[in-house]
């Protein structure tokens, strides 16, 4: 009797949550070819538009708002925070999954190239793409900036910061207001963590496929090894990102119930409308004790929330978009700009955590993607 299929989830649930390079793969370590230079031009670039078509999974989410479970408000910090950060989180997944397709297209159409160039042998750099084929075979809008801030290795991370989150300070009112705030079941529903990860299983497991059609076609020499080393790297992207997701998915699930179960039952269990002389004579304590507790008890809750997260979100994808406008002077300073006013408006919003990318660092990522690829 056959073993039955592993379902996406078996799949994603195995993977580590940041890119890490599969140890086997078609063409390169143990099936490496040795020297020479050998490409069927017709077999390679019959892979290679299926590669292309894979990018259009790019516009699945086109109209769906990058949505978390919705952000409290109130003076009760935990939820508060974790509400931010899973609304940075789904914002920052929405990016990846964008950068991921149109790296996935970009190498599509830059095996189809080299399926025609006949100075492979001797330069194998895999080169640029036109911004005018890009419009037209990719779904990628606009100009060259679309380039993201997270591209093509920065990172997030989903930290709380060393805020206390004692709740000793809050009153009854206080925290009845701040639990009036908390998302509903509801809240759940417009999520976009749990639609990635099944089609991002497909993805990898095609892009697998894809690279042993090219191995097979043949394709060999220095430039199928780039190739074979840059669907090795986004295969890593595509793996990390499902795991991420996935697991941002099941964590703001138990926010959203959590915060659900609190809006159903805090007039139940603190019954912060019962008056002072009630407690001379049932010993109940006070409205803001009550309170205090119930919150504290939710506190734990939410905290075990934070414990199962993924604590970073990072892209580590090869860079075949950038170009040499992108690294120059002109580059960095569009970069640098965009993401100090980034961090900026962060720093001026309420404390807690907030979306920023260090600028150095994924300029660092673009000069080195330039020079690898040309």
């Amino acid at each position: 009797m056959r073993e039955p299929e592993p379902t996406a989830a078996d799949q994603w649930s195995t993977w580590p949550t940041e890119p890490e390079l599969p140890g086997c793969w078609p063409g390169l370590g143990d099936e490496h070819r040795g020297d020479g230079f050998h490409i069927d031009r017709k077999g390679v670039r019959s892979v290679a538009g299926q590669i292309v078509g894979l990018s259009f999974g790019m516009q699945r989410f086109d109209g769906v708002q990058d949505a978390g479970p919705g952000v409290p408000e109130g003076e009760w910090l935990l939820p508060y925070h974790l509400g931010l950060m899973l609304s940075s989180a789904a914002h920052a997944v929405d990016v990846f999954w964008r950068d991921l397709h149109a790296e996935v297209g970009v190498a599509g159409l830059l095996i189809e190239r080299a399926s025609s160039r006949y100075d492979l042998a001797d330069d194998p750099k895999l080169g640029d793409v036109p911004d005018s084929t890009l419009r037209e075979r990719l779904p990628i809008t606009g100009d060259r900036n679309h380039l993201s801030d997270l591209y093509p290795n920065g990172s997030i991370d989903l930290k709380l910061p060393g805020t206390s989150y004692d709740v000793g300070h809050l009153t009854a009112s206080q925290a009845q207001w701040s639990v009036s705030t908390l998302p509903g079941a509801a809240g759940a529903a417009g999520m976009i963590f749990g639609r990635m990860p099944e089609p991002l299983v497909d993805l990898a497991n095609l892009l697998l496929r894809r690279a042993q059609d090219l191995r097979d076609a043949p394709w060999y020499g220095a430039a199928a090894d780039r190739a074979q080393g840059v669907l090795r790297q986004i295969h890593a992207n595509a793996t990390a990102l499902a795991a991420v997701s996935g697991r941002l998915d099941a964590a703001a699930r138990s926010y959203v119930e959590i915060s659900d179960w609190c809006r159903k039952n805090f007039e139940r269990v603190a019954d912060p409308d019962r008056g002072v002389l009630h407690e001379t004579f049932d010993f109940g304590g006070t409205p803001d004790s009550r309170a205090r507790d119930f919150l504290a008890r939710a506190n734990s809750a939410y905290m075990e929330v934070y414990d199962s997260m993924p604590k970073r979100i990072a892209e580590d994808l090869p860079g075949l978009q950038v170009t040499d406008r992108d690294v120059g002077a002109e580059g960095r300073r569009f970069l640098e700009l965009r993401l100090r006013a980034e961090k900026s408006l962060a720093d001026n919003l309420a404390d807690g955590p907030q979306w920023w990318v260090d600028h150095e660092e994924v300029f660092e990522g673009r000069r080195q993607a330039e020079k690898e690829y040309g």
